[in-house]
C-alpha cells in the first residue's frame, strides 16, 4: 500500500507470527491436558533455574572439551591446523588484491536481477531433470532373461550376423533393468583410489614416513606363526562374529606382508576399489554348455568389498543390473547395482541381498515439499503427495 516502504515493520514481524502461530497449532493438536499443565509449570520454574542451568551448561561445555582433548592426538589436530592456514597465511603474504565479488559485479552490472533469477531458474529446472531422471523406477524386473540375451546378442549371434552388427542390432536393448542368476568366475581390482596416499608420496621420505603413521596405521606385532600360516576357514565354529572373523583375516594377511613392506607405517584405511566381476551364464546340462565367451563383467563399488572378496569360484549368484555401454561385443561391463550369494558356506559372506546405495533424491523431495505445505497451510489444507 505504500509503495513496500516499511516492510522490516510490518511485513517481518507478521511472517514470524503467522509462523509461530501455525507451529503452535501443529503442537496443539497432538497435546493433551496435562502435557499443557506440565508445560506450564517447567516453564515458570525454567525462569528460576535459567542461571543454574546456564552454569550447568558451561560446565558440562568446559569437561566436554577437555575430553575432547585428551582423547584427540594433538599432533594430529596441530598439522591439520598448519595445513589449512597455508592458503590463508599465502593470502596474507602476496596481498593479492583481486577480488572475485568485484569480478562478478562487473560482469553482471547489466539487469543483476535478470542474471540471478535466470541462474536460479536454469538451476532448479536441471536439478528437477535430473533429480526425475535418476530416480526411475529402481525395479530390476524385466522379462528379458540372460538365455533370452545369449540368443540375440552372444557367441551365435556373432556367427551368423557378425559382431559388429550384432552390437547394432542388441543396442535396442539398452534400458533393461534384469536380475539374472550366473556362475561367480572370478574377481580382479579395476581400479584404486586413495587420495592420502597420493599426496604423501609427493612430500619427502622422513615428512612422509611420519605421515603415514601419524594418520595410518601401524603393522601388527605378528607372532612367528602368523607370517607363514595362511588363514584358517572357519567352518564348524559358528560362535565368532562375521565382523571378528574378517577382522582377523585382513590381520592375518598383514602379518604375511610385513615383512617384505617398505615402511612401517600403513594407509591402507583410506583406500577405495572397483572391482571387476566375471559371472558365467548357468549351464543346464542339457542343450546348453559352458561357454566363456558368453561371459559378462560386473563392474562393482566399493560398497561390495567385503561380500565379493568371501564369495568362492563357481557359487551361484543373483544379481541385479542395467544393460547399457557395450551390448553385444564378448566380455560386456555393467554395473552390479545388487548381488546375493545363493549357496555360499562361509560366514565371511553377509547374509541377504547387497544393494548399491542410491539416495532417493525424488522422493525426499516430494516429502520437503510436503512438510513444508503442511506447516504453512495446515490445519485448514492439507498435502496428499503419493511417495
Amino acid at each position: 500500500m505504500r509503495g513496500f516502504r516499511g516492510t522490516y515493520c510490518f511485513l517481518v514481524p507478521y511472517l514470524v507470527c503467522f509462523v509461530w502461530c501455525e507451529f503452535s497449532v501443529v503442537l496443539l493438536r497432538n497435546s493433551t491436558t496435562i502435557g499443557l499443565i506440565r508445560t506450564c509449570v517447567a516453564y515458570f520454574l525454567f525462569l528460576f533455574a535459567l542461571p543454574v542451568l546456564a552454569m550447568g551448561l558451561m560446565a558440562m561445555l568446559l569437561i566436554q572439551m577437555v575430553k575432547w582433548f585428551l582423547e584427540l592426538e594433538l599432533t594430529k589436530m596441530l598439522v591439520t591446523l598448519a595445513v589449512c592456514a597455508v592458503p590463508v597465511i599465502l593470502r596474507l603474504w602476496t596481498r593479492f588484491s583481486l577480488s572475485i565479488l568485484n569480478v562478478f559485479r562487473s560482469i553482471t552490472h547489466r539487469g543483476p536481477v535478470k542474471l540471478i533469477l535466470l541462474c536460479i531458474t536454469t538451476v532448479i529446472l536441471l536439478c528437477g531433470i535430473y533429480v526425475y531422471n535418476a530416480e526411475g523406477l529402481k525395479v530390476y524386473n524385466s522379462t528379458l532373461t540372460w538365455q533370452e540375451y545369449g540368443t540375440l546378442c552372444g557367441p551365435r549371434a556373432w556367427q551368423d550376423r557378425g559382431m559388429a552388427q550384432t552390437q547394432l542390432f542388441c543396442s535396442h536393448l539398452e534400458g533393461h533393468r534384469v536380475t539374472w542368476t550366473g556362475i561367480f568366475r572370478r574377481i580382479r581390482v579395476a581400479e584404486k583410489e586413495n587420495g592420502a596416499q597420493s599426496v604423501i608420496n609427493m612430500l619427502p621420505v622422513f615428512m612422509g614416513d611420519w605421515l603415514r603413521c601419524l594418520y595410518g596405521e601401524v603393522y601388527p606385532k605378528c607372532e612367528p606363526q602368523n607370517n607363514t600360516s595362511p588363514v584358517v576357514n572357519v567352518t564348524g565354529v559358528e560362535l565368532l562374529n562375521a565382523t571378528m572373523l574378517f577382522l582377523q583375516q585382513e590381520e592375518d594377511e598383514l602379518c604375511r606382508i610385513k615383512p617384505f613392506a617398505k615402511h612401517q607405517c600403513h594407509v591402507k584405511r583410506f583406500d577405495s576399489y572397483r572391482f571387476e566381476v566375471t559371472v558365467g551364464m548357468p549351464v543346464d546340462g542339457v542343450t546348453q554348455l559352458d561357454d566363456p565367451a558368453g561371459d559378462i563383467l560386473l563392474m562393482g563399488s566399493h560398497e561390495f568389498k567385503q561380500v565379493l572378496l568371501n564369495i568362492d569360484p563357481g557359487s551361484m549368484v543373483e544379481f541385479s543390473t542395467k544393460l547399457e555401454g557395450k551390448l553385444g561385443s564378448k566380455l560386456p561391463a555393467f554395473e552390479l547395482k545388487a548381488i546375493n550369494c545363493l549357496d555360499c558356506s562361509s560366514s565371511l559372506v553377509p547374509e541377504g541381498r547387497q544393494v548399491k546405495i542410491e539416495r532417493n533424491w525424488r522422493k525426499t523431495m516430494l516429502k520437503a515439499i510436503k512438510f513444508a505445505f503442511d506447516f504453512f497451510f495446515a490445519p485448514f489444507l492439507c498435502a496428499r503427495i503419493n511417495v
